[in-house]
């Protein structure tokens, strides 16, 4: 089985690397990128799972959520929303992302809610 593929939105090259790290040891395949340029590159990448950082590039992370999840052939993409903002949850619930995490973020947390939400892709 081809393991899912998962696309990591985020401007901070440590955090970056610490959650590609840890999902590829979860056995994911890994692609990260500080910038976007647009869905098509997005598209491209063929994620089954999105994480997104609240604030990456020119565009807050919710404002791309938005697009990837009215946009009829990405809609179906599970997003997880990064932020250390108050209000998460309404800026989750606002964005139609499937789920946050809190940063700084506990490994468990995030690799729990990945897991979980490719599981429900999946099935």
């Amino acid at each position: 089985m081809m393991p899912k593929t998962i696309l990591v939105i985020e401007n901070d090259p440590d955090v970056r690397y610490i959650i590609s790290y840890v999902l590829q040891a979860e056995g994911y395949k890994v692609t990260t990128t500080a910038i976007y340029a647009d869905l098509d590159e997005i598209a491209a990448h063929r994620p089954d799972l999105v994480l997104i950082d609240e604030w990456v590039s020119d565009e807050p992370g919710h404002r791309l959520c938005l697009k990837i999840k009215t946009l009829e052939r990405m809609m179906h993409i599970p997003v997880i929303i990064l932020s250390t903002a108050n209000g998460i949850e309404q800026i989750m619930t606002e964005c139609k992302a499937n789920a946050f995490v809190r940063k700084p973020f506990d490994l468990e947390d995030l690799t729990g809610k990945v897991r979980e939400l490719l599981s429900e892709v999946s099935a």
